[in-house]
């Protein structure tokens, strides 16, 4: 077997071992398959109750037609959902196709019995790369599932430093989930005085409970906890007793989310969720997913899919390149022009959050100054 940078990239085989090596030793998060799974849609538009204002979201969102990662704003009504239109090329550096071409030569010039030790070299430098490729979309779904769980909405600008730049006119597309939005006031939690935010929580959890049922989890950020929890006059007054021996981590604040959960199950309420995940952006910036001062409660786990579809490639490659799939039927492939040569996905991916309308979500900002008496 000769070995080439092309015949490389073009052989399905060896470019699925990269892939593989990839899902098994990659250490890096996915935090949206927390609460969604794949599930495949046969249609790029279908019936969806997802909200009034709908759209598309993705690491780059491309025209349907264009060459990636050109985005085109898209507009869909309510009650429908939309596939997204991912995609983004890579060009590898001349530095690293020298020590590939190094590692192929190496391969070419090995006795038959030695080229197996030689193509796990070139399977392992290739991986990085690889992990690039293949993470770029569920990152940028992180983000948005983030945002989608934490405020109800989500936007996707032409342009990720537009938002730093301060031009706000320039969005891709929007998406708005009919939560039931609670927004309490320093009247409703301040009692004598003090602030009663977990009495409040925990009565209005009880009035809701016919209407949208018992919830299983609450997710919020941990400096949301620090200030609106840990910061209730309750929680180190009256519920020391629930603590036991952790009742020295509660004075310096070393809280975990399984104490937290212990605290909340024991007083009547839902098992908490304490988040701290970032994602590095288009920028270089790291941005936070979850968004502060805000709580949502779910009613399970898992709340919905990721809906994907086959991607138009698929049936339609370009003459000449080679496609290999992964999760989600993504499509990964390596091409070469006169400027370089690049490494591509493209997929077709949105989340379908079910039920929204039994989500609820509590909009702190207007408490979270109040200081525990």
């Amino acid at each position: 077997m000769f070995l080439t940078i092309q015949t490389l990239f073009d052989d399905a085989n060896i470019v699925s071992a990269i892939i593989r090596r990839v899902n098994q030793t990659r250490k890096d998060t996915i935090y949206w398959q927390q609460y969604l799974t794949f599930r495949r849609v046969t249609t790029r538009v279908f019936k969806d109750y997802i909200g009034s204002v709908t759209g598309v979201m993705a690491g780059s969102i491309n025209s349907r037609f264009g060459e990636k990662p050109i985005r085109e704003r898209r507009n869909i009504g309510s009650g429908y959902g939309e596939i997204a239109y991912l995609g983004d090329a890579y060009q590898m550096s001349i530095d690293r196709l020298s020590e590939l071409q190094d590692l192929i030569d190496k391969f070419n010039a090995a006795k038959p019995a030695d080229q197996k030790a030689a193509m796990e070299e070139i399977v392992n430098f290739l991986a990085d790369d690889y992990r690039q490729i293949t993470l770029a979309a569920h990152k940028r779904m992180d983000i948005i599932i983030g945002a989608l769980l934490m405020t109800g909405e989500a936007t996707v600008y032409n342009k990720d430093a537009a938002i730093t730049s301060g031009q706000t006119n320039n969005k891709l597309l929007e998406i708005a989930l009919p939560f039931n939005f609670i927004k309490p006031t320093s009247g409703d939690v301040v009692v004598d005085g003090k602030n009663m935010f977990i009495s409040y929580l925990r009565e209005k959890l009880h009035s809701l409970a016919p209407d949208y049922g018992v919830y299983a989890k609450m997710v919020m950020t941990r400096a949301s906890f620090n200030k609106l929890i840990l910061g209730s006059s309750e929680f180190g007054e009256q519920y020391k007793m629930i603590l036991g021996s952790n009742e020295m981590k509660l004075s310096t604040g070393l809280v975990s989310s399984s104490l937290a959960s212990e605290v909340f199950t024991g007083i009547g309420l839902p098992r908490i969720e304490i988040k701290e995940d970032y994602v590095k952006d288009q920028t270089g910036k790291n941005v936070q997913i979850y968004a502060d001062n805000r709580i949502t409660l779910l009613p399970s786990d898992n709340i919905g899919y990721m809906r994907h579809h086959t991607p138009y490639e698929a049936t339609d490659p370009v003459q000449g390149r080679t496609y290999i799939p992964s999760e989600g039927q993504m499509l990964i492939s390596n091409y070469r022009d006169k400027n370089g040569r690049y490494m591509e996905y493209t997929a077709e991916w949105i989340p379908q959050i079910s039920n929204p309308d039994l989500i609820t979500n509590f909009d702190l900002s207007e408490i979270a100054s109040i200081q525990s008496a």
